[in-house]
């Protein structure tokens, strides 16, 4: 039985046809116990495997709906009605992923958004085997101010924004165990955004989270300057090639480096024209423009 396996996150394999296969040929590549799967949430969807068949290659796609959130029971996480993923639920598609395909050591997910600018194998072959339950980008400390904080609850009410960690997930390594960590601690009453939840429970269960690259506080010497480049930022807003901010239409020209997101055409004009007026609007609430 493969020990690891990588999940292309999407909802139209299609699309990213030529992605994903890349992705797809250069995690297989690091040997025989490695296996590759499609996953998405889909709100008008039965949770089902289908069958997916793209260049003559047959790939297996679980596709998880509404029932299958149910199936969670979380008492907060996830737990309004009709569900959404966003904000801060798109976590609950790798631990739907992790009962699905319960008997893999290491789970690595990526985006159908995201894109590397050199050889994917180098990618995972300088990853594969590092120590740590969670290996993800932009770790960073908690904060009051972040936009998300509040909806940051345990059980005790004793975990402050403050005392939280914020990590981005679009590309990472979990182990199994890190999952079913999570899950417990969603079970037991712990809730909040995904970027939020994960690098706080780990910690707080005394497990290792791993910043890959960047030049973020956190990035152990090994690390720093590679794989993607960029700070997390003071409002955690993810500058530089692999964040949020800067939403492009094809990778940058940098090599060996992560890039996100990466947009067609349409879903760019939307994206930016939506980034530019949060940005707008949170220096307005900032200088006290348009209040009530």
């Amino acid at each position: 039985m493969p020990a690891e396996i990588l999940l292309f996150q999407t909802t139209d394999p299609a699309k990213v046809r030529r992605r994903l296969l890349r992705f797809r040929e250069a995690f297989l590549r690091l040997g025989p116990e490695h296996a590759f799967a499609l996953v998405s949430y889909v709100p008008g969807a039965r949770t089902e495997v289908r069958k997916v068949v793209l260049d003559g290659i047959a790939l297996d796609h679980y596709v998880f709906g509404p029932d299958a959130i149910d199936t969670l029971a979380y008492p907060y996480k996830g737990a309004a009605r009709p569900f959404r993923l966003i904000p801060g639920n798109c976590d609950l598609v790798a631990l739907l992923a992790r009962k699905a395909l319960p008997d893999y050591a290491q789970y690595w997910v990526i985006e159908d958004d995201v894109e590397y600018s050199g050889d994917a194998h180098r990618l995972f072959a300088g990853l594969a085997g590092r120590e740590g339950e969670l290996l993800a980008t932009h770790l960073a400390e908690g904060f009051d101010e972040w936009t998300y904080s509040s909806m940051l609850r345990s059980p005790g009410g004793d975990i402050t924004p403050a005392q939280s960690w914020l990590v981005f997930l679009t590309f990472f390594r979990i182990s199994g165990a890190a999952l079913d960590t999570i899950d417990r601690y969603y079970r037991e009453g712990w809730n909040g955004h995904s970027e939020n939840m994960w690098a706080t429970i780990l910690k707080h269960a005394g497990m290792r989270v791993v910043d890959i690259g960047g030049n973020g506080k956190y990035v152990a010497e090994q690390d720093r300057g590679l794989r993607y480049y960029g700070e997390a930022g003071e409002r955690f807003e993810k500058h530089g090639s692999f964040g949020t901010m800067n939403i492009r239409l094809r990778a940058g020209r940098r090599k060996d480096v992560l890039w996100h997101p990466i947009k067609p055409p349409a879903a760019w004009l939307r994206q930016t024209r939506k980034r530019w007026l949060s940005v707008v609007r949170y220096y307005f609430e900032r200088l006290g423009v348009g209040g009530s």
